[in-house]
């Protein structure tokens, strides 16, 4: 691999030996911007001659040191053309892991949770979630970037995403059993407290991997898997939970167990090493200072993170308040909830899935990722508004698939549109943390935000301005989207 770095900026250098010789007196007199073509010139000779190279197993990190080794700075977008195709043995490890993960976040977010804080305090449920779920979002703004800093200058010789993939396992196995057995609500929100903290150590293990080893022709199909986990692990958590509400241990439990597997190929499929010695070498206290950077100066990263804010809002709005919705408004059992929310799911999933597999497939094809947010919003707009008039179960089912393949067509395109406007791919245990941080803003707000829009009008469960504020906040991704420019 070095032979071949070595070759190119040979190349490059005998290039520029070879250029003629202009007398002083001429050159004196010379235009500059002939000057800046030549820059332009050498640049876009670079560019060809590095994305000519053969893929090879050489890391990233590793391809990178080597060009600055040999006096060049690689380009990322070069960079990211070395990298080999996943093959199937990653793509199903990828797609468990994420399904365990999901599986964790959605089987508290979608009935657990709700339902053993409806167990303790039923007359108050409403604004006890929201405040347990603001809470523990509070918690995890900060802790996620930080994890990501830390976890992208781990020197670990065994990986230095893997040790906090681990730590991520164990944080959700005793989060599952203190909110199992809370007697109370604050032991619940210690339980939840934990269960966050595990949310950030698994993310900043799993959401660099499409930067760092999938090639971007890959990233929007694999990006595209983790939507569709993401949506069978939703539909799965509210059937599975209809069932076991007669064993409250094992309805925590079941999640983590299914992630631990996930986990268990992750460390045995996806390759992993010690940092890069630059990210060794610096300071830690300068490494999170980086993290608050300058919005202006990475204006395509920051407004993808508002559109996936936006999104968030509106979505959390939906998902936090469905399981009261169908007790308060519709008058279902918790049980008959549950059912029926596993009904709704499975046909919202074949159209998250469709979707998913559709934009994904469609968005490397046509090499666009735009489109499919706007499409996106839209969908989830429409499907809030729907479910916010919504007089029975069938109308409800309505909005639900709108609002699933909505959310599809965005997790199609998620996780691929924010790996290409990373500002720095090899960090990407930093950014993505960051990115991630969006989604946990979002979870803050929803909860504080809900209780007020569902007193409006003088009542406790105002689901339709609940409802219809969420398809505003939506909408507010097609214009973040709009106004991105890196990417089409």
């Amino acid at each position: 691999m070095l032979k071949n770095v070595n070759w190119q900026l040979t190349r490059v250098k005998i290039g520029a030996s070879l250029e003629p010789k202009t007398d002083p007196s001429v050159a004196a007199g010379s235009d500059q911007s002939a000057q800046g073509r030549a820059r332009d010139e050498g640049k876009s000779m670079r560019r060809k001659d590095a994305a000519s190279i053969a893929p090879s197993n050489t890391p990233l990190e590793e391809v990178s040191q080597l060009a600055l080794r040999a006096g060049e700075a690689e380009d990322p977008t070069t960079a990211a053309l070395r990298l080999p195709k996943v093959g199937p043995g990653f793509i199903f490890t990828y797609g468990l892991a994420y399904f365990g993960f999901f599986l964790c976040l959605f089987m508290p977010a979608l009935f657990s949770l709700p339902y053993k804080i409806q167990l303790i305090d039923p007359e108050a449920k409403e604004t006890a979630l929201g405040l347990i779920v603001g809470i523990g979002a509070v918690v995890l703004l900060p802790v996620g970037p930080i994890l990501g800093v830390l976890s992208d200058r781990s020197k670990f010789a065994w990986g230095r995403r893997r040790p906090f993939l681990l730590l991520g396992l164990g944080a959700f196995a005793i989060s599952a059993l203190v909110i199992a057995t809370a007697p109370a609500l604050p032991m619940v929100l210690i339980g939840y407290v934990v269960a966050q903290c595990g949310v950030a150590l698994v993310s900043v293990a799993l959401n660099p991997a499409l930067a760092e080893h999938v090639p971007p022709a890959q990233r929007g199909k694999l990006g595209a898997l983790s939507g569709v986990m993401a949506s069978i692990a939703g539909v799965c958590a509210t059937l599975v939970g209809s069932l076991l509400i007669g064993n409250i241990l094992v309805l925590f439990l079941l999640p983590v167990s299914v992630l631990a597997v996930g986990v268990l190929l992750w460390i045995l499929v996806v390759p992993d090493g010690p940092a890069p010695e630059r990210f060794q070498s610096a300071k830690l206290t300068a490494a999170l200072r980086s993290l608050l950077f300058n919005p202006l100066k990475h204006r395509d990263f920051s407004l993808v993170w508002v559109g996936k804010l936006f999104i968030g809002v509106g979505t959390a709005f939906f998902s936090t308040y469905q399981l009261y919705f169908l007790l308060d408004r519709l008058g279902f059992t918790v049980q008959e909830a549950g059912q029926q929310l596993a009904v709704a799911g499975g046909l919202a999933l074949l159209a998250t899935i469709g979707f998913t597999v559709l934009g994904g497939f469609l968005s490397d094809k046509l090499k666009r990722r735009k489109p499919f947010i706007y499409v996106a919003s839209a969908m989830i707009a429409s499907g809030m508004v729907v479910a916010a008039f919504a007089p029975d179960f069938g109308v409800y089912i309505v909005g639900a698939v709108l609002l699933s393949a909505g959310s599809g067509a965005f997790n199609s395109v998620d996780l691929a549109l924010a790996s290409e406007v990373l500002p720095d791919p090899a960090a990407g245990g930093k950014w993505m943390s960051i990115y991630q941080v969006s989604g946990t803003v979002a979870t803050a707000i929803g909860p504080v935000i809900a209780p007020l829009l569902l007193a409006v009008g003088g009542t406790s469960g105002n689901y339709t301005v609940l409802f219809i504020v969420g398809g505003a906040f939506a909408l507010g991704a097609a214009i973040t989207a709009s106004r991105v420019r890196g990417v089409r």
